[in-house]
């Protein structure tokens, strides 16, 4: 809370010439862009998330498995890595469309976002009873009415929630849009900031910001605040696989090809093309060091974030009313904050803190301690849980919620208490949920470009930095070694929520 309250607190600050500058010649890009970006992956990501997802559930056609878990492959490549391989192929030939504006911009990200939506599409239509299918048949709909009046909507919270995260991840995105050249908030607090050397303004464009996506979120969940959606699918059998004609399955097979060709497999074996026969980057000990340095990174912070997870999500589920558990809900929010107004948000409070503490000392003892928080690795780690701990303690109570409170009772009258109910009851049957909770935030955090850029401390670098410092350097295909090691990494964690989530069809 409190970095936030530092954050709004910039409003009441005098605003100075600057702000008459970015009124007078980039303000309406910066919002006009903004906003397109956002809608305009939510649009993307929706028709190919939603497509591909009734495809996959609906019809039988060769590959059907090994497709439905290939279709998550996207999400191991972070958006600007996809921008930046796309930028090179392009600079090589003479025929493809130049991709460094906002419709490239919109291409790029939803490439690799559209997984949010279609992991939850489909986990929706797999839940949708074949009696409900086979009524609609019978009364003449065809597949497409079947689809579109009756499966979409029914599906509809699972859609908008994966139209809406992938919308707030593009509204977050620097990497892509930095590199592509399109003027967004995001950029324009880094260059009000590090450009203009003004961090007043830059705080107070933050401010603006969040306060435009507090508005999004409050106007997602007020169009959902009183629907509700309920089937009894203990009573209702699954949906049978359709089969149709070869020419069909050809075409399925294409359709949902499309998205993976361009979102994964085409940059990936470009990556690897530039790594093995044109990066001047070599695999050396420099490499490895910051391989090292940006795995103990993502390992201390996954660890750290799951942890204060487990914490919150025990909090909501012990004490739902407390006063606690509504600070709790507030913190959770901070998926819905761009990585720029974190950034700032954690800085402001730690550097006035440790300017404070020092000068105390100075005066005192004549002794200098320097930046111990806003200086350090702590201020980092608390962007990352201030970032990701909503993701994290989502992920560990969907699987809390299914362990029902009846177990906690009974364990509790025969003599438990809190603690061995945690440690004898709820640890081993949360295994995936912890497991899954630690891979995402691990590979989130080794794809985090704005954040660690900001505060890291000196001299010290990341997969992801290097990468991009490359790329804005001129030099796409030296960049590959790190772009490679970072989708690498992120594959295993997809592989893993595909086997454990995906594998079981009435447990997405």
């Amino acid at each position: 809370m409190v970095p936030f309250v530092f954050l709004v607190s910039s409003i009441f600050l005098p605003f100075n010439d600057n702000w008459n500058h970015i009124i007078d010649n980039v303000l309406y890009d910066y919002f006009v862009n903004s906003l397109s970006l956002a809608l305009g992956v939510g649009f993307c990501t929706f028709i190919i998330g939603t497509v591909t997802a009734w495809l996959t559930s609906v019809y039988d056609f060769p590959f059907r498995k090994l497709i439905s878990w290939l279709l998550l492959m996207p999400l191991a490549m972070p958006a600007y890595i996809i921008a930046i391989t796309y930028v090179g192929i392009i600079n090589s030939v003479n025929f493809l469309p130049d991709i460094r504006n906002l419709f490239g911009a919109i291409i790029m990200i939803s490439l690799v976002l559209y997984p949010y939506v279609y992991i939850l599409a489909r986990g929706a239509f797999l839940e949708q009873s074949k009696e409900l299918y086979e009524n609609s048949r019978i009364l003449g709909a065809s597949q497409f009415q079947i689809f579109l009046k009756i499966s979409m909507p029914m599906a509809r919270p699972a859609i908008i929630l994966g139209v809406t995260l992938a919308a707030m991840e593009a509204l977050a995105d620097y990497g892509t849009v930095e590199f592509l050249g399109v003027p967004t908030f995001t950029t324009g607090i880094f260059r009000t900031w590090f450009g203009m050397n003004d961090m007043v303004t830059a705080t107070q464009m933050a401010t603006l910001l969040l306060s435009i996506v507090f508005i999004f979120v409050f106007i997602e969940q007020q169009s959902r605040r009183k629907v509700r959606y309920t089937e009894n699918i203990k009573t209702q059998s699954k949906l049978n696989y359709k089969i149709t004609s070869k020419r069909n399955k050809f075409l399925i097979v294409a359709i949902c090809f499309l998205p993976l060709t361009f979102g994964f497999i085409v940059p990936f074996f470009q990556l690897i093309y530039w790594s093995v026969f044109v990066s001047n980057e070599n695999w050396d000990s420099n490499f490895f060091n910051i391989v090292n340095d940006t795995l103990i990174l993502s390992f201390c912070a996954a660890i750290i974030i799951s942890l204060i997870s487990i914490l919150v999500t025990y909090i909501k589920r012990f004490s739902p009313n407390s006063i606690t558990n509504k600070f709790m809900q507030i913190i959770t929010l901070g998926y819905a904050i761009p990585a720029p107004v974190v950034a700032i948000a954690v800085l402001l409070p730690f550097a006035s803190f440790d300017n404070y503490v020092n000068q105390l000392l100075i005066s005192v003892f004549n002794f200098p301690i320097g930046l111990v928080f806003s200086g350090t690795f702590f201020i980092l780690i608390f962007a990352y849980c201030v970032r990701f701990l909503t993701v994290s303690s989502r992920t560990i109570k969907s699987g809390l919620d299914s362990i029902s409170l009846a177990t906690d009772e009974a364990a509790m009258s025969l003599g438990a208490n809190t603690k061995t109910i945690l440690s004898k009851i709820h640890f081993p049957m949360l295994k995936t949920s912890l497991l899954t909770s630690f891979l995402i935030v691990f590979i989130d955090v080794m794809k985090e470009l704005p954040l660690t850029t900001i505060l890291r401390p000196f001299n010290f670098n990341t997969l992801s930095v290097k990468a991009f410092e490359l790329a804005s350097d001129e030099k796409i295909a030296d960049a590959s070694n790190s772009a490679i090691m970072i989708v690498l990494a992120g594959m295993i964690p997809v592989i893993f929520i595909t086997k454990n989530i995906l594998g079981k069809r009435n447990k997405v």
